[in-house]
């Protein structure tokens, strides 16, 4: 038995052996082909590497051997790419070994050699192009911005001006990119706006372009930065989004600046054209402002500037201009004790603004060394620009704000995204929907005032400061405002109770944990890209019971999502504008019944429910933008709804809606005697501004849209003449849109105190319009 298990041992052993040395013969030149194959496009590598120097070397590569070099390395890689298919297409080793000896054209391993030696060949003699080009004196580039501009930038650009002159040449020379970095609240951000205005003025760039990048930024989140900026229309997927970018940029010259960057971002997939640098008479550069020197480093930035906090000197200065030299200079004890807080802030520029204006109405030696006590112990690192220091100091101006409710309107500013653009009326209307203006009896025109007064406040605090409004390229804008970075992290460390916040984050669900839910008041997970959500009910949301809500602009949202929100019974405040609901209304809202705020729109919603009426609590009700030229109203709806005091219902279309969306609210109104602060509403007829008129003051339509207003060649409503019929709207109007009407003169000379928007479109047969109480510009 045991010498049968030998032989068939040995047999076995035989015949390994024998198969070893058949197809080892085959296998060697198997090897080598994937030797020669991966050396090739090594080779290839290196000498894409050697095309971006010489055509940074050379920009505009004129000369016939240059021109004729650069097409043998486009052929060369291309062959890369031939050969790489056919050395791919057959992974199997029977495959492989049949191509090797039956191809007529010869083994890969052989194609492979051959080309190794022309790259080789086409490396020395881009060698040679790079050692002439760096021999020839070259007359270096024209500045792109004159130093001289720097002298009427505003005042409160402050040290900061001084890396311009940085900025200035690099934007003169040959390097692609530049990297500002340093601690947050260095003046980054500063840094860049200025850069902005400059080149805005005088750089030969045909699109300046400064976007946010942020924590979390994703591809597909820069886009749509890029996208906003440039005022290209949204695309579908990220591919093709890049395309449309890449198409739109590709014959211009642009600089980006990056702000905010936390780590390193394909600019090639967000269709940002490369090469980067000054190629072909173009020029394409890049600013990077990050917290990280490697970062830049890793963005391609050659060169990089260090942000540093600012010397003493330089620090009073700045601290001096934002408290104002009378309060300083009033006394000589003033002036000591100002220094001292000063000295507190660390040179860090945010701080020295913040806690600058926070002591601009501080009057007494009193109020300054209070001051002084409280900021000392605060100092929980003597590091500057740390997160403890940082978030000490604006605790302090956050302390000093003048009012609660400023104090409470300012942490709520955190709930958006990082770096966020925030529109002033958005942010009005959330802290009324929130609760957080005082009770002005309902009148909400009055309320808008006081939210934008708090605005005013907090900007002058310097703890909010303006923002952009890319829709309409205002640069930047009176209509947004921004929270910095290192602000809105000390805010939400502030927030009272437990809020979860993980606004424009990239989530493609909400989170999953427990924890981060369990006890939340707040959440906002806006501006993000959720299309799942946990399918079982025993999931975190389960126990989540939230008393606002903020989804806006999630355009995908699924519907499992809006299932769980029936289950938090206690939300007051609930948007989902922008988010991707399609023809039924979300009947699980009806069970929300302490709802008192509800924003629904930008959605395609065909109908109201009469179950909407649940909401008994429900005093601000908008669904603007509505994509259905048709959406249907229930009769009685509106007076079920009794505490309501906000109804803005308009669809995006400017053609007329269906006769049964407008009658029923009317009807509702004038029978049931309703009260509602502020309504804004589509109107097709003069008969029905006429009705409308006669149920003010109890329903003030703040905002209408006109439309058909079938039979009539004026517009009465701004007319003196109509004011005894029309006086109640005119009274309240605040904006006034006319699409698609008949109308052929337009005469406004009535006395309409409030209005602040006026909007005409697609008025063809207009021929004459007068305005006698618009005050004439000179």
């Amino acid at each position: 038995m045991e010498l049968q298990l030998a032989a068939v041992l040995g047999s076995l052993a035989l015949g390994g052996a024998v198969l070893v040395l058949f197809f080892g013969k085959w296998w060697q030149p198997l090897a080598d082909t994937d030797r020669r194959v991966k050396e090739l496009a090594d080779a290839v590598e290196a000498l894409l590497r050697q095309r971006a120097e010489v055509l940074g070397h050379d920009t505009s590569p004129a000369s016939d051997p240059v021109r004729a070099w650069l097409r043998r390395v486009q052929e060369a890689q291309d062959e890369l790419a031939s050969i790489k298919e056919r050395h791919d297409g057959g992974q199997l080793y029977v495959v492989r070994l049949l191509q090797y000896l039956f191809l007529p054209t010869g083994p890969v391993a052989g194609l492979a050699e051959q080309q190794l030696k022309a790259v080789r060949a086409l490396r020395e003699q881009g060698a040679a192009i790079l050692e002439a080009a760096l021999a020839t004196p070259q007359e270096p580039p024209p500045l792109l911005c004159d130093p001289e501009e720097l002298r009427d930038l505003p005042a409160e650009a402050g040290p900061a001006r001084a890396y311009l002159n940085e900025a200035l040449r690099f934007l003169g020379d040959r390097d692609a990119a530049l990297g500002f970095w340093g601690a947050g609240g260095v003046g980054k951000t500063t840094a860049l706006k200025l850069v902005r205005e400059v080149c805005g003025r005088v750089a030969r760039f045909d699109h300046v372009l400064l976007v946010a990048a942020s924590r979390d930024c994703t591809v597909a989140k820069l886009q749509r930065e890029v996208v906003s900026v440039l005022g290209l229309r949204d695309a579908p997927t990220e591919q093709a989004q890049a395309a449309g970018i890449l198409s739109f940029l590709r014959d211009k010259s642009f600089l980006l600046l990056l702000d905010g960057v936390w780590e390193r971002l394909d600019l090639e997939r967000v269709g940002i054209p490369q090469p980067l640098g000054m190629a072909n008479g173009k020029v394409r550069k890049v600013i990077v402002a990050s917290r990280s020197e490697a970062l830049c480093a890793d963005m391609g930035c050659r060169s990089k500037i260090k942000m540093e906090c600012f010397n003493e000197e330089d620090a009073w200065r700045l601290f001096e201009a934002n408290v104002g030299g009378d309060a300083i200079h009033r006394h000589t004890e003033i002036l000591t004790l100002a220094r001292q807080v000063a000295a507190e802030c660390k040179g860090l520029p945010l701080a020295l603004v913040t806690v600058g204006r926070a002591m601009s109405n501080k009057r007494t030696a009193d109020e300054w060394a209070d001051a002084l006590d409280a900021l000392k112990p605060s100092q929980l690192s003597t590091t500057p620009g740390s997160d403890k220091s940082t978030h000490a100091l604006v605790k302090f101006c956050y302390d000093n704000l003048e009012s609660d409710t400023a104090r409470d309107c300012f942490l709520t500013c955190a709930l958006w995204p990082e770096d966020h653009n925030i529109s002033k009326d958005e942010l009005v209307q959330s802290w009324i929907g929130l609760g957080l203006l005082p009770d002005l009896a309902g009148d909400i025109d009055e309320a808008h005032r006081f939210g934008h007064s708090v605005i005013a406040i907090l900007v002058a605090a310097r703890l909010l400061e303006a923002g952009d409004n890319h829709r309409y390229n205002m640069f930047p804008s009176d209509t947004h405002v921004r929270l910095h970075d290192v602000v809105r992290d000390a805010a939400l460390r502030f927030a009272p109770g437990k809020w979860l916040v993980r606004a424009g984050a990239g989530l493609r669900e909400p989170p999953r944990e427990e924890a981060l839910w369990r006890g939340a008041r707040r959440v906002s997970l806006m501006h993000n890209s959720i299309e799942d959500a946990p399918a079982k009910a025993g999931s975190a949301l389960a126990e989540a019971q939230p008393t606002s809500l903020m989804l806006q602009c999630n355009r995908a949202l699924p519907k499992r999502m809006l299932q769980a929100i029936q289950h938090f019974t206690k939300l007051t405040y609930l948007d989902l504008e922008d988010t991707g609901i399609q023809d039924a209304f979300p009947m699980e809202i009806c069970c929300l019944v302490n709802l008192e705020y509800l924003n629904l729109s930008k959605n395609r919603i065909l109908s109201l429910p009469v179950e909407l009426g649940n909401l008994s609590q429900l005093k601000y009700f908008y669904l603007r933008d509505n994509y259905y030229i048709q959406i249907t109203i229930p009769p009685g709806l509106v007076s079920r709804l009794g505490k309501l005091q906000v109804l803005e219902v308009f669809t995006a279309s400017i053609v007329s809606v269906a006769d049964d969306y407008v009658s029923p609210v009317i009807d509702d109104l004038e029978s049931s005697g309703a009260r509602v602060a502020s309504l804004g509403i589509w109107l097709d007829t003069t008969r029905d501004v006429e009705r409308l008129a006669r149920l003010a003051p109890g329903v003030r339509a703040r905002s209408l849209h006109l439309r058909k207003l079938d039979g009539t060649r004026a517009l009465p409503l701004l007319s003196a003449e109509h004011t005894p019929e029309l006086g109640g709207v005119q009274e309240s109007l605040r904006e006034l849109v006319v699409y698609s009407s008949d109308v052929e003169e337009i005469v406004a000379d009535a006395h309409v105190p409030g209005l602040e928007v006026i909007k005409f479109g697609f008025l063809t047969k207009l021929r004459a319009m007068a305005w006698p109480w618009a005050r004439a510009t000179p």
